[in-house]
């Protein structure tokens, strides 16, 4: 069996329409863990769309500023508890979308991650009217996480200190 990501490309490329400025064939790239954050960030950078796996990575992908498609598989047993159990009461499970309280990019999940929605779906991010609202939100999610900690420690640190000595 063809690893998702491999069909994701060839399903683009199928279903690319005339004219829009997509080089010839797609070729998936994928980071390996240990090769290292630095080389993850610059393929985002590079990027014109970025496929990724919830987590971290759609955060990172929001922070330099790329539209992306995230799909996310877990396994029957996993999936089965959490739906039963009731575990997860979100709309949604990528970094963006819960940090802003709304759909600013699309998740696919489970049975949805395939080749035919996910190709498609590229696609539609590649050509988004809405792009400079997008970054709008990628920049207002940004403010929102930085809190300036090192300058909060150093005062923290500082307020212990003389606390101590008077």
């Amino acid at each position: 069996q063809q690893p998702v990501l491999g069909l994701v490309g060839q399903g683009v490329e199928k279903n690319r329409q005339p004219g829009l400025p997509v080089e010839r064939s797609i070729r998936p790239q994928r980071v390996r863990r240990g090769e290292g954050h630095r080389q993850a960030q610059q393929a985002m950078i590079a990027s014109d769309v970025v496929l990724l796996a919830s987590g971290t990575a759609t955060l990172e992908a929001a922070l330099v500023k790329r539209p992306m498609v995230v799909a996310y598989r877990l396994s029957t047993l996993t999936t089965l508890l959490i739906k039963g159990l009731g575990i997860v009461k979100t709309r949604f499970f990528s970094q963006p979308n819960l940090l802003a309280n709304r759909e600013l990019v699309p998740e696919y999940f489970n049975e949805q991650v395939r080749a035919d929605i996910l190709g498609p779906a590229v696609l539609d991010q590649l050509v988004r009217k809405d792009r400079v609202t997008l970054d709008e939100e990628y920049v207002r999610i940004h403010q929102q996480l930085r809190q300036d900690a090192s300058e909060q420690a150093a005062r923290a640190i500082v307020q212990l200190i003389e606390q101590s000595q008077s």
